[in-house]
């Protein structure tokens, strides 16, 4: 749990638009984060095993801690559509989570490429990673040995 919650922590408290880390967003944040760290590092960040749900990649995992755990708030809110979401947040009191620099290189990379985009743009980035576009719904999602077939086809592309 101390790898998911390490990740989480650190995108709550780096990403630039907080209110926008709804319970569907962080997951999937910390999903593209796996799968950055599964192409660049041959691992996870997290210890999660991922699902091709009905709702994309997805676990009550990132949430499930959040609501036990001290560190967080979860705050019911309303979407601007007026449908019910829940917010995640770091405690304003805890001092910034260190991480190993090549997860910070990674979730950097995850937050700096999602901050800027609307929830429908961030859900086809979302949808347009390899593990959900080559897998069946409700597999599981073996992200690291997805990356090792992801890499292999664009060492391919690139040699014709």
């Amino acid at each position: 749990m101390t790898k998911l919650k390490n990740a989480t922590l650190y995108v709550c408290q780096n990403y630039p638009h907080a209110n926008e880390l709804s319970k569907a967003r962080l997951t999937k944040t910390i999903y593209l984060a796996d799968w950055k760290s599964a192409i660049e590092h041959g691992r996870q960040l997290t210890d999660i095993t991922w699902v091709f749900n009905h709702f994309g990649p997805y676990v009550d995992d990132v949430f499930n801690m959040a609501v036990v755990d001290e560190d967080f708030i979860v705050e019911r809110t309303a979407s601007m559509y007026g449908d019910a979401k829940n917010v995640i947040a770091a405690r304003p009191n805890i001092k910034p989570i260190q991480v190993e620099d090549a997860d910070k290189t990674v979730l950097d990379h995850v937050i700096e490429t999602t901050k800027n985009k609307s929830y429908t743009s961030f859900i086809k980035l979302v949808y347009s990673t390899y593990p959900i576009v080559s897998q069946p719904r409700y597999a599981d999602l073996n992200l690291v040995q997805l990356a090792l077939v992801y890499k292999r086809i664009m060492k391919t592309i690139d040699e014709l």
